[in-house]
């Protein structure tokens, strides 16, 4: 086990559900990049007259966002959604010749994620790492919830390769799996034509993944729900998500986790307002209260 996973593990207590005298468990929903994990997953820029690429990751993709081939230092390029050959290329999964599947090649997140465990902690380790590590501990059931296009069995892979490498004490407790971008999965949830945008779809997402708690853990008004997020925009969309399902579940807590701009805010959700907890710096993050629901 990994030295500092052994502190960590010696840091945090192990603590039943918030409510589960009352039946009640925590449900933990996390996005994936930049939140749980940091990856180097390579995105493609094309240019717009002669469709050379230029590589970049998903800060820089989330910094730009709104100004590629608009204005700025990607004013010349543009993004392709073509699964097989666009950008997000090395985000969604590919078919592996079986002489290759021999050799060890396996799909890119699994080639990544290696490539960042045999990086320093705090090289790879996301923002909310911490959260996560403590919801798999303590048996949390939990989502993930990622714009990337793979096989939910293939993010259920590259997450318990994290337990076989001794970075997590244990598998972790899937509720669902939503790798929204995946062709088979937005058909499923209504998209079949590619029309949805990322946002929409997480917010799909979300509202699915809360009703699969109810069904499988029973509808019991003390679960209690926290959604992990980096990005400012999902959390305006994952926020505005609550309030409409809080209004369907009043007697249910439902919590925004933000971990954007260098600091973990804890936001729980009411039917008409919303109350905030101050920013913590994520250096000072270490505070189990803070993660538990």
């Amino acid at each position: 086990m990994p030295d500092n996973q052994l502190h960590l593990a010696q840091w945090l207590p192990y603590k039943e559900d918030r409510n589960a005298g009352l039946g009640g468990r925590s449900f933990y929903f996390f996005d994936l990049d930049d939140n749980i994990l940091n990856m180097d997953t390579r995105i493609y820029l094309f240019h717009k007259e002669d469709n050379r690429q230029i590589e970049i990751n998903s800060t820089i993709l989330a910094e730009h966002s709104r100004t590629i081939g608009v204005s700025g230092p990607y004013r010349d390029y543009y993004v392709d959604n073509d699964d097989e050959t666009g950008s997000y290329r090395n985000f969604r999964d590919h078919r592996i010749p079986l002489r290759r599947w021999i050799r060890g090649d396996r799909q890119a997140i699994i080639h990544d994620l290696r490539e960042a465990i045999a990086k320093p902690v705090w090289d790879w380790h996301g923002p909310s790492w911490n959260h996560f590590f403590y919801a798999v501990l303590n048996g949390r059931p939990l989502s993930i919830i990622t714009a990337r296009g793979h096989r939910p069995d293939t993010i259920r892979s590259a997450l318990n390769l994290l337990y076989r490498e001794g970075h997590l004490l244990k598998k972790p407790n899937f509720l669902s799996l939503f790798p929204v971008s995946n062709p088979r999965l937005r058909a499923e949830m209504g998209d079949p034509e590619k029309k949805l945008s990322v946002a929409a779809l997480k917010k799909i997402a979300l509202r699915q993944s809360v009703e699969m708690a109810f069904r499988k853990y029973g509808a019991n008004p003390h679960h209690r729900f926290g959604v992990s997020d980096d990005d400012p925009r999902n959390i305006e969309e994952i926020t505005g998500t609550l309030v409409e399902i809080k209004r369907l579940y009043p007697r249910n807590a439902f919590f925004v986790i933000d971990s954007s701009g260098g600091k973990i805010k804890k936001t729980e959700i009411f039917e008409d307002n919303l109350v905030e907890s101050d920013g913590i710096d994520l250096a000072d993050a270490l505070n189990y209260q803070l993660f538990d629901f």
